[in-house]
């Protein structure tokens, strides 16, 4: 006979409460929790950070910071051979292998880092000629080529253990330094430059850098200095993924910047600046749910595609109300920055469903990377960034602010379609 669920005094309101204590202590998602507090400081202060610098150096002093920080950035992925996403791999099946996996991309760092950063300023001052002079721009690229790559090997190092709320504090405290000494800067430097901006900036990545590192070494161990050669081959791959998908979200500032200038360029940048900040609950959970694609690989290439296609529907879920706050709210945004920046509102709705796209291709990416797939996502990833060049240029030549952030749509739109029908037929086939 059935028993009445409220004949033990049990009510709607006392099951809810029972729900959301298991929910709470299941760890995906206290991790997700953690990722969206994390991205959410990350927002605010970026959002704080964004409009002290927009305001302070204007649109074209903005245009050329960004263009060396996009371009720096996408530089710096190189550096370390992709050794930080192979720690994660390996360190999230076998956590006692973390201090020689640590160890190898301190090692790749330092080899890598003197032959990614002497082309990257070549190729900056040539980009940006007369708008900066040499030494301020290389004080700035050098902070994200060294500095940045340091404080990402410390997240990374963190979330290979899943204790997400290390990586809010690495991330938050980096994030937090920036506009710290931003505001410094803004109060005892008057008609702050981009020149005069550049040593503060120095400054605050090399902070930054110190307490990450030292976090991880009082948290998770000494390094093992050495170098894993049986992984240089995965290490490189992940490095030509993410170099891609870097290159996919920077690599059309600067093409911006060298085809409208560096005024429009700014414009542009700010727009797709406040799209990637509020994509934080998107990227929050592919962060919380990325090390679990590799473990339910291991029960099977099936496991990790049913897992994949079960978390897509919470993606768009959190997708879809972003995008339509974000083309609601933003013919605001001249109001808040200025009307230095009035072109930022039609990139803004032109790239509203960006956050959906993101959460379509993040997930599809780690369905094929943890299932051996690594170098189709790598073609896909290779192609669509080369593409993504001569179709902004195109797009910004014909249209200006809005064919530039269309084309910049459809590149992202076809590589999700692409990645899909992949994943689709390996379900379909079996593998």
């Amino acid at each position: 006979m059935p028993t009445d669920p409220f004949s033990a005094g049990e009510t709607p309101r006392t099951r809810a409460a029972a729900l959301l204590a298991r929910l709470t202590r299941s760890p995906l998602v206290a991790n997700t929790i953690s990722y969206t507090i994390n991205f959410g400081l990350q927002l605010v202060i970026q959002l704080g950070f964004f409009m002290l610098i927009s305001r302070t150096l204007g649109a074209h002093g903005y245009g050329v910071f960004v263009s060396i920080t996009s371009v720096s950035i996408i530089a710096a992925l190189m550096i370390g051979l992709g050794s930080e996403y192979l720690l994660v791999q390996r360190v999230a099946v076998e956590p006692k292998s973390f201090p020689v996996y640590f160890g190898h991309a301190l090692i790749m760092m330092a080899l890598t880092f003197p032959l990614v950063g002497l082309p990257t300023l070549f190729f900056l001052h040539h980009l940006l000629g007369d708008a900066i002079a040499l030494l301020p721009l290389v004080v700035i690229s050098l902070s994200d080529l060294l500095f940045t790559r340091l404080v990402v090997l410390a997240a990374q190092s963190y979330m290979a253990f899943d204790k997400a709320h290390r990586q809010l504090f690495i991330n938050v405290f980096a994030a937090a330094s920036k506009l710290l000494f931003l505001f410094a800067a803004a109060l005892v430097v008057p008609d702050l430059t981009v020149s005069g901006w550049a040593w503060w900036f120095f400054a605050s990545g090399a902070l930054s850098a110190l307490v990450a590192i030292t976090f991880v070494v009082r948290d998770l161990g000494r390094p093992v200095l050495t170098v894993v050669r049986a992984d240089l081959k995965l290490s490189a791959l992940y490095c030509l993924e993410f170099l891609s998908i870097g290159s996919m979200k920077d690599l059309d500032k600067p093409v911006v910047v060298h085809a409208l200038g560096a005024q429009a360029g700014g414009q542009y940048a700010a727009g797709f600046r406040i799209i990637d900040a509020a994509s934080a609950p998107v990227r929050a959970f592919l962060y919380a749910t990325y090390t679990r694609h590799f473990r339910y690989a291991e029960a099977g290439r099936d496991s990790s595609l049913a897992y994949g296609l079960k978390i897509l529907p919470f993606a768009a879920g959190l997708a879809v109300p972003v995008a339509l706050v974000l083309f609601v709210a933003a013919d605001y945004i001249p109001l808040i920055l200025g009307e230095d920046f009035a072109g930022a509102p039609g990139v803004v709705k032109t790239l509203a469903l960006y956050p959906l796209l993101m959460g379509f291709s993040g997930v599809g990416a780690d369905i094929l990377r943890a299932v051996g797939r690594q170098t189709t996502r790598m073609a896909l990833l290779i192609v669509t960034s080369l593409a993504l060049i001569p179709a902004v240029w195109f797009g910004a030549a014909m249209g200006g602010l809005f064919g530039a952030a269309l084309m910049r749509f459809l590149v992202q739109a076809v590589l999700i379609v692409a990645t899909w029908a992949i994943v689709l037929r390996q379900k379909k086939s079996g593998g």
